[in-house]
């Protein structure tokens, strides 16, 4: 896998995710959603945490830091439900500009690394946490927390939409 090919999937992904975001009514994105335990807010958040996550081991490792952080010590379970929690009293505005930052850094800091940064741990990324990576290429690792992970989560923006 390439960096313009992980870019590309990113786009792809996250348009496919915005499209069915922005067929939910403003008013309904802190409404629960049909079938689920949480609002589109929270589902907002909740991806774009998973990205941030990525970003921060991205710039973490081009300064040499490691990159074990708060998930990789509290486990998904726990991380998760933080995050439910936090964004359930956040503004739907503001979750969703949140969102739209931390996507770009991503786009931003996946876009810095080379061919080869984003097939092995070297260079840029040699400092990723052998944890997280479990022996994988760091662009697998984007790909299960990012542009396979939105996936996850369009049916409940559909019916969020559909709820309308």
């Amino acid at each position: 896998m390439t960096t313009a090919e992980v870019l590309e999937r990113l786009r792809t992904s996250r348009a496919v995710f915005d499209d069915k975001l922005a067929k939910v009514p403003r008013e309904s994105l802190s409404a629960p959603i049909p079938g689920s335990a949480h609002t589109v807010k929270e589902i907002v958040a909740h991806a774009s945490a998973y990205d941030e996550l990525v970003v921060e081991r991205l710039v973490a490792s081009r300064h040499g830091a490691t990159t074990a952080l708060d998930r990789d010590r509290t486990g998904w379970e726990a991380f998760n439900e933080r995050i439910w929690r936090e964004s359930a009293d956040r503004k739907a505005k503001t979750v969703l500009q949140r969102a739209d930052e931390i996507f770009e850094a991503l786009m931003h800091e996946v876009g810095a690394l080379s061919d080869g940064e984003i097939q092995s741990a070297i260079g840029a990324t040699a400092a990723l946490d052998r944890a997280w990576l479990e022996g994988r290429a760091p662009w697998q690792l984007i790909a299960i927390d990012c542009y396979d992970h939105y996936p996850a989560h369009y049916a409940e923006l559909d019916a969020a939409a559909c709820q309308a």
